[in-house]
């Protein structure tokens, strides 16, 4: 293979590496997210004796704060990504 071709595999791979890592990050924060979200609502059902009274407002609260705690684990996974570059440039 010619040096040409192996730069590009090379980038490539790293591009392949780097959105495996992205795809993760993604799915452990949506789960995260998701947990978060889901005890949020099994607090409100506790709080309640018929789960059908329910308030859409507590629900939709809920998983507001599921969405922004995977919104910030998203945000600290980009900050280390950002960092890991930065070490890398200066090697």
């Amino acid at each position: 293979m010619s040096e040409r071709s192996q730069d590009i595999s090379g980038i490539f791979g790293e591009i392949k590496r780097e959105f495996l890592h992205f795809a993760n990050c993604y799915a452990s924060a949506v789960k995260s997210g998701a947990k978060v979200a889901g005890q949020q609502i099994i607090e409100v059902v506790e709080e309640l004796d018929q789960p059908a009274d329910i308030p859409a407002g507590k629900l939709i609260a809920a998983v507001k704060i599921g969405v922004q705690h995977a919104g910030e684990q998203m945000m600290d996974s980009g900050m280390d990504f950002v960092e890991q570059m930065k070490k890398k440039a200066k090697k």
